[in-house]
């Protein structure tokens, strides 16, 4: 079994969403870019820009975000701040 991630993105206007076997996460943020992959070390972080979840056969993709995040023992979670 190789290392994934799971995701969990926390918005008011959707609630939870849970996604798994999240091979990897990049992020593009004003101030910096960041690749992430499963047994990296405890991270957070803010995001002004966007970031890519990518799986075996499907990528999901959120723009223009403003979100805060923790990965911790391939945990990922993002809190979305919605204007």
């Amino acid at each position: 079994m190789e290392a994934s991630f799971k995701v969990k993105i926390f918005s008011l206007s959707k609630g939870i969403e849970v996604i798994e076997n999240v091979r990897l996460i990049r992020i593009k943020s004003r101030d910096y870019n960041l690749l992430l992959m499963p047994g990296y070390m405890s991270i957070l972080g803010e995001i002004d820009g966007s970031i890519e979840m990518e799986m075996d056969s499907d990528s999901i993709r959120y723009d223009k975000i403003v979100a805060y995040y923790v990965h911790s023992n391939n945990e990922f979670l993002l809190l979305l701040k919605e204007i």
